[in-house]
């Protein structure tokens, strides 16, 4: 298989990423949508806001459509989905067809739904292929440092997000601790300072979302 050089690790590291970024926004997206349909259509605002996107959407109609399916747009859910896929597909000889297979079926859920806009619970199928993805990396990857970068790239995606929609800090503080552990296991280089930092504005809640948030993404070094 070869060494883990430091471009396939970073393949590893932002598949990790981009797929947890497909399912927390997804999940968000149920949310905002329940929202924008029965009491406050202009919801979308708040949604783009707090996940950091451009808001290009001028009615909830617009959003509703756009952000699941628009590959020109950069922030979309299946643009997200086709960069996970595009580092997986360099890595499958790391990670194996089937696992790579997952998000292809999520990208095809994507489409699906597309084409049929019958309902958006549609677009639940791509989170199931996303979850088998992850199942996958657990069952079907035998080098336990490509499952931990993964998994790194994963943590640290779900801590942004985490942070940037203020969920509570309970939630926060179990992932960070969930993080920490492919962190030391995953071998890459790290700032040592940001997580020492980090220990100490988690062990005493209420946290500063805004602040740790900026601190975690200098956490990892080239």
């Amino acid at each position: 298989m070869g060494i883990i050089t430091v471009d396939k690790t970073d393949h590893l590291f932002w598949l990790g990423r981009y797929t947890e970024r497909v399912y927390t926004t997804l999940r968000y997206f149920f949310q905002s949508a329940d929202q924008m349909i029965d009491s406050n259509p202009g919801h979308y605002d708040e949604f783009c806001r707090k996940i950091g996107i451009e808001n290009v959407y001028e009615t909830k109609e617009s959003f509703l459509l756009q952000y699941p399916f628009d590959e020109n747009n950069p922030d979309s859910i299946i643009s997200n989905l086709n960069r996970a896929y595009d580092n997986a597909i360099v890595m499958r000889d790391y990670i194996g067809t089937e696992t790579m297979a997952y998000i292809q079926l999520a990208i095809d859920d994507i489409h699906n739904a597309n084409r049929n806009i019958t309902t958006i619970a549609d677009l639940v199928l791509a989170i199931d292929h996303i979850l088998a993805f992850w199942g996958c990396v657990n069952d079907m990857i035998d080098n336990e440092q490509i499952r931990n970068i993964i998994k790194l790239g994963k943590g640290l995606e779900r801590l942004d997000l985490y942070l940037s929609l203020d969920l509570p800090d309970s939630d926060i503080i179990r992932e960070y601790r969930r993080m920490k552990q492919f962190l030391a296991k995953s071998k890459l280089r790290y700032d040592e300072g940001v997580i020492n930092t980090a220990d100490s504005m988690t062990a005493e809640p209420p946290l500063d979302h805004k602040n740790l948030k900026n601190l975690l993404r200098n956490l990892i070094t080239e």
